[in-house]
């Protein structure tokens, strides 16, 4: 049983019609058929959990973040890489910003000693962004990127790196006030010259992917072939960092969509929403400092500005929920709720990958394990919603049921109103 589409429309009936929330179907309408889901499901009580996979999720989807490499609590980033190679990790997310460099130079001694122990440099997929320069928050008014400045910051990469070329360089940032076609040749330009396979953006908006994506077809060059945006079960109330994106919201369906149209892979980042998503009592509503929420900007850069941006972007009724239900389904599944979370991203499409932080063995264990489930229909779409009527409420008559799904009629429909 489900009343939420994972397209956000509404299902007013069993054979599964649907129309949208502003439809000419009236509330009581609504309300009424509603309740005869419900109800007829009262007997028979579909999933609400994991199931094994029908098309298992290949190790590809999953992407290993470097950015904490420099500052893992064991001191130890090669054995950390070493152990998610052999747990079959072959793509890894890295920046020119992450850690000054420091990521990148880990990362490119670890694959030079890797090599000389008969690791094939073919089958390691390395993704790094630049673009940038100096800037690492994205401030809007830097100092412009040019083609020049492009290639010098790929070439500190790639030297960082120790390898001749990168599988996937992407821009770390959208500028706009530069044209689309000047990325699109500057790119092309790098592939020509054998320095990267293929290139992609990260934290650019869709209108801007379908004018370079346009631009690349009319001069018959390689448009972008992956986007990194934000994309977690928690949908970010605004820019989680300065000048980023998000697809995380369920409206964000049709985007998505587009891009495994026209093969782009959607590289998603903060998949954990910083922890969010992955410790259940993390940032307990109770415990937060709303004089830090509500309050004035703190200095950038600072642990407090982090801080400040992560909760404010996060911590909303609305994830809370979700996070509840997904702990739910973690717990009932014998999964993590870090588990659940990233089935729900990955579940959002074949071309979908998540970037993954791990710090431990036991972390890239529980990614791994992804591979084989994914979430029912009722699950994925109750995560969607932020919303259910927990299977307790089956064992309740139907009278005083009435409140309960009056409160869940008017939480859909104003959810995607």
């Amino acid at each position: 049983m489900s009343i939420v589409r994972r397209d956000g429309r509404e299902r007013l009936a069993k054979g599964g019609a649907c129309v949208g929330a502003t439809g000419s179907a009236s509330f009581s309408n609504y309300l009424a058929l509603a309740s005869a889901v419900i109800l007829s499901n009262v007997i028979n009580v579909s999933g609400f959990g994991v199931v094994p996979s029908s098309s298992v999720h290949s190790m590809d989807n999953l992407v290993l973040g470097t950015v904490a490499l420099p500052n893992l609590p064991s001191g130890d980033p090669n054995q950390l890489l070493d152990d998610a190679y052999e747990r079959g990790f072959r793509r890894f997310d890295l920046a020119r910003t992450y850690g000054l460099g420091k990521s990148e130079k880990i990362f490119g001694k670890w694959m030079d000693n890797a090599s000389k122990l008969g690791v094939n440099r073919e089958d390691i997929c390395v993704v790094t962004k630049g673009g940038m320069g100096n800037d690492k928050y994205g401030d809007p008014n830097r100092e412009l990127c040019t083609r020049e400045s492009l290639r010098d910051e790929l070439t500190q990469s790639l030297d960082a790196l120790r390898t001749d070329y990168a599988d996937i360089y992407m821009l770390h940032r959208d500028d706009p006030r530069i044209e689309t076609c000047d990325f699109v040749d500057w790119m092309n330009e790098l592939i020509n010259d054998g320095l990267i396979k293929r290139w992609g953006v990260s934290n650019w908006s869709w209108e801007r992917i379908q004018s370079a994506c346009n631009y690349a077809l009319m001069t018959e060059q390689d448009k972008p072939t992956a986007t990194s945006p934000q994309l977690s079960l928690a949908v970010p109330n605004g820019m989680v960092w300065p000048s980023t994106e998000s697809v995380s919201c369920p409206t964000k369906m049709g985007e998505i969509e587009w891009y495994k149209s026209e093969g782009i892979e959607v590289m998603g980042w903060e998949a954990l929403a910083k922890g969010f998503m992955a410790v259940p009592d993390l940032w307990d509503e109770q415990s937060l400092d709303q004089n830090l929420i509500r309050g004035p900007d703190r200095e950038l850069g600072s642990n407090e500005w982090r801080m400040q941006r992560i909760q404010r972007a996060y911590c909303t009724k609305e994830n809370y929920e979700r996070r509840r239900l997904a702990h739910q389904i973690a717990k009932e599944s014998g999964l993590s709720l870090a588990q659940v979370s990233l089935l729900y991203s990955l579940q959002k499409g074949e071309h979908v990958s998540v970037l993954v932080g791990a710090d431990c063995a036991k972390h890239l264990d529980e990614m791994k394990d992804l591979c084989g489930w994914e979430l029912d229909d009722e699950a994925f779409d109750s995560l969607t919603a932020a919303t259910f009527v927990p299977k307790a409420a089956f064992i309740t008559p139907p009278d005083a049921m009435q409140p309960n799904l009056i409160k869940m009629a008017n939480s859909t429909l104003l959810t995607y109103a």
